[in-house]
């Protein structure tokens, strides 16, 4: 389809429909920012279906019946991605901080790498795990092999789609900002199960 026609025809409904539009979307949102946030979304969605649809079926867009389908289905999509969001259950910021002050001692801040020569505890493999990686690693990890709770588990819960994917390149970080040639010698080193 033409640009030009298409950013015309995007105008003219949103010119005819646009208050009919915002109380469709306020019947399924209440706070004012979610409102505006999904008629954003739901313009940028209208703009691409005319972009598809148009040159097919211009004459759906003169029905208001169809519109309203367009918007209420927009509308449920937009309430079930929301509620399928889910806050992952991180590590409490005063535990994390007791930990970084109480362990970090032993990391060499200016090159961060570990000196494995020095005595090691699997509080002394904790804290390192804390300086190289996010929280929400930390918490996959945590979950995979020291709650074993399986990919799928953890899938769900972190909203996380390929969480053996995920692990595995949160090794090879490991790997990496640790200095280590083998994730093994890190973790027999700690006596941390990964």
């Amino acid at each position: 389809m033409n640009k030009r026609l298409q950013d015309v025809v995007f105008t003219e409904i949103l010119n005819r429909y646009n208050r009919y539009f915002i109380s469709l979307i306020r019947l399924k949102f209440q706070e004012p920012e979610e409102v505006k946030d999904v008629y954003q979304n739901f313009s940028i969605f209208l703009y691409d279906k005319i972009g598809k649809l148009y040159p097919l079926s211009p004459d759906l867009f003169d029905t208001k019946s169809w519109l309203r389908t367009i918007v209420s289905n927009f509308c449920i999509s937009e309430l079930r991605k929301k509620n399928a969001i889910r806050q992952p259950l991180l590590i409490p910021e005063a535990k994390t901080e007791f930990i970084r002050t109480n362990y970090s001692d032993n990391l060499d801040d200016t090159s961060g790498l570990y000196d494995f020569n020095k005595k090691k505890s699997v509080d002394d493999g904790i804290a390192i795990l804390f300086k190289l990686l996010t929280k929400r690693e930390v918490l996959i990890l945590k979950m995979k092999y020291y709650y074993n709770k399986p990919s799928v588990f953890i899938s769900s819960k972190m909203n996380e789609t390929h969480v053996d994917v995920l692990i595995s390149r949160i090794k090879e970080k490991i790997k990496r900002k640790s200095g280590v040639k083998d994730i093994n010698q890190f973790i027999k080193s700690f006596n941390i199960k990964i």
